[in-house]
């Protein structure tokens, strides 16, 4: 549709673990600072002055008028349909959560922390972990957001299995303002922060109380049941911004008067319009049609079309392209194989043909993303394998296949006794990066002496039955968890190791049995070259989850990646960038790159920062 006149008078497995989150260096993941607490001063390894306004040291105020202007962002959810109960997984709210409602805290990319917002303070003492409510913040009909209302919000996390029950005894609202998980045993005092802080205030205790009423007298079936059916569609909004209108193609909110951040925005309206193909998502940036953008798949020849009034930011998305095999085949289960598949790959040449400017190359092929690898192995760094990240290395290749019994016949196929190397790799049909990706190792793989080819599939095939049958030999796959929480290196080492998100069957001795394994130890080569090394994944990431000591931890995740190194459970290849855009023709935002900006569903954070604001008419 085209961009109306700014003036609008007619006026979103059982443990995914969180949905965004991420760490500041080992410290923060210890949650140590002398005595392992961690506030709204830094509160998670950071410089201080995050204050309890939930700021991030970068707020502007936009001055005392307000624009009848209306910002226009995308979602790809019937308007009309979408609802805002964050625990019934059907037609639920897309990036407009974000708007309509504070999160607890936000996740900086580029600073590596947590920023306080709707929880001011959070802290550690070792059998709780404390919450504090955030000064001054309301519901949009005028109750003030309670520690009742996140203790019941908590408390209904267990009928849908939420993972801070793994480790939570109770959760009680202490006095008006502050809210306490007692815990049940030993935690890493970074563990309750991942899954706590990056939730929403949604959950409003007269409205959602009821259902914790009939958990607690006993029927949770019935609780569960009712919880996951209620269509939350008559909102009442936390966030600056409540639900005034949603029809079939725009969710239309408006602007609130009395919320903290209210005073920051300078503009009446933020809708939220359905474009559904990546296809209609450039045009309407091409045509200036939307003011911001999230998330859509926008390769650099259609970003080269946009105006210059269009702003691209982009963020770590900590998941990424990767070979998942399957450990029970007879080639690719047998380490040599999957050494000789990494060494042959030329990450840097497959990341060219995808798109420069929509992936990273990791360093190191471990279970740890690319921008925190540094910040994990210090050091270290130098003992790991790169198995060439801007060459394929042939002759490593050939070698360590030699030494392992293969040697190519006469078709010039690598082979042994079970036969030729055969690689068909399954990849999604309409992922078209993935695609690519999947294309241009296959050559590399092919040209090596493997007999590799392309096996196309539909997501919803590979989703359903053929990754959780294991009916594939090696499969494109993510080799992080899908989230920040990938930075924190317990999450991104159990994906690898243990129990993989998207559901591959992979039979990796070591994993979960939900994931083919059956928690074996797994034996490599020393660090130190000296021999070999013994060790059982789950046990000792089992450990990592319940320590705070931090030179434990950082022994306890370099052997960790270690051994993903050596034994590559998983073969990484390219990591993503999200890619979020914004408009210049209109707003004031800030400049490329800005550090403010570097957060999820960024367009929403800057306009209740005061960082986004309508130039005037």
């Amino acid at each position: 549709m085209p961009k109306e006149s700014r003036s609008y008078s007619d006026v979103m497995s059982r443990r995914r673990f969180v949905e965004l989150t991420g760490l500041s260096g080992a410290a923060a993941l210890a949650g140590c600072s002398g005595d392992g607490s961690s506030t709204s001063d830094g509160g998670d390894g950071g410089d201080g002055g995050d204050g309890g306004d939930g700021g991030d040291g970068t707020d502007s105020s936009s001055g005392s008028q307000v624009y009848d202007a209306n910002h226009i962002a995308n979602t790809s959810v019937i308007p009309r349909n979408i609802q805002f109960n964050m625990q019934n997984p059907n037609s639920r709210v897309q990036k407009a959560q974000y708007h309509v409602f504070d999160q607890f805290a936000r996740f900086n990319f580029a600073r590596g922390e947590f920023i306080p917002h709707a929880i001011q303070e959070w802290n550690f003492t070792g059998d709780t972990f404390e919450l504090t409510v955030r000064d001054g913040l309301n519901w949009e009909n005028g109750d003030p957001v309670t520690a009742a209302d996140i203790a019941t919000q908590l408390k209904l996390d267990q009928l849908t299995n939420g993972p801070l029950w793994d480790y939570t005894e109770s959760v009680e609202a202490v006095d008006d303002s502050t809210v306490a998980l007692n815990l049940s045993g030993d935690v890493n005092p970074a563990i309750p922060r991942f899954d706590v802080l990056l939730k929403f205030v949604h959950q409003k205790e007269s409205i959602f109380g009821e259902y914790l009423e009939t958990y607690e007298n006993g029927d949770e079936d019935e609780a569960t049941r009712q919880l996951q059916e209620f269509a939350y569609q008559d909102v009442v909004a936390s966030g600056p911004w409540t639900k005034e209108q949603a029809g079939q193609q725009r969710l239309q909110t408006a602007r609130r008067d009395d919320h903290p951040d209210s005073e920051n925005i300078n503009f009446s309206n933020y809708s939220f319009d359905v474009y559904e193909s990546n296809q209609a998502k450039h045009q309407a940036l091409i045509n200036l049609e939307v003011d911001s953008m999230f998330y859509p798949f926008v390769p650099p020849e259609v970003v080269n079309q946009f105006p210059d009034a269009v702003q691209m930011e982009t963020t770590p998305a900590k998941w990424g392209f990767g070979l998942v095999p399957n450990h029970s085949d007879p080639h690719v289960g047998n380490r040599a194989v999957r050494q000789a598949i990494q060494y042959v790959i030329n990450r840097e040449a497959v990341k060219q043909n995808v798109g420069n400017t929509l992936k990273q190359v990791p360093e190191l092929p471990i279970g740890i993303p690319s921008d925190d690898q540094e910040r994990w192995l210090g050091d270290a760094m130098g003992e790991f394998d790169t198995y060439g990240v801007d060459s394929s290395m042939t002759d490593e290749a050939a070698a360590v296949l030699q030494e392992a019994g293969y040697e190519k016949n006469s078709n010039g196929i690598w082979a042994n006794e079970d036969g030729p190397i055969e690689l068909p790799v399954l990849v999604p049909s309409g992922w078209s990066d993935w695609v690519t990706a999947t294309e241009t190792v296959v050559d590399q793989l092919a040209s090596f002496g493997f007999d590799a080819v392309v096996d196309s599939r539909s997501f919803d095939t590979l989703f359903s039955t053929t990754w959780p049958n294991s009916d594939f030999v090696i499969s494109a796959g993510g080799w992080l968890p899908n989230s920040a929480s990938g930075a924190f290196a317990y999450f991104s080492l159990h994906h690898q190791l243990i129990e993989n998100f998207r559901g591959h069957v992979y039979n990796y001795p070591p994993a979960a049995e939900s994931r083919g394994g059956s928690g074996e130890d797994v034996t490599v080569p020393s660090m130190d070259g000296s021999g070999e090394m013994t060790v059982n994944p789950q046990s000792r990431l089992s450990e990592l989850s319940t320590i705070s000591d931090e030179e434990t931890i950082n022994e306890i995740v370099r052997e960790q990646a270690w051994v993903t190194n050596v034994d590559l459970p998983m073969i990484p290849v390219l990591e993503k960038l999200n890619q979020q855009f914004l408009t210049t023709d209109d707003w004031n935002i800030p400049e490329e790159g800005a550090e403010v900006s570097q957060v999820p569903a960024a367009p929403t954070w800057l306009a209740k920062k005061g960082e986004m604001t309508y130039k005037g008419d």
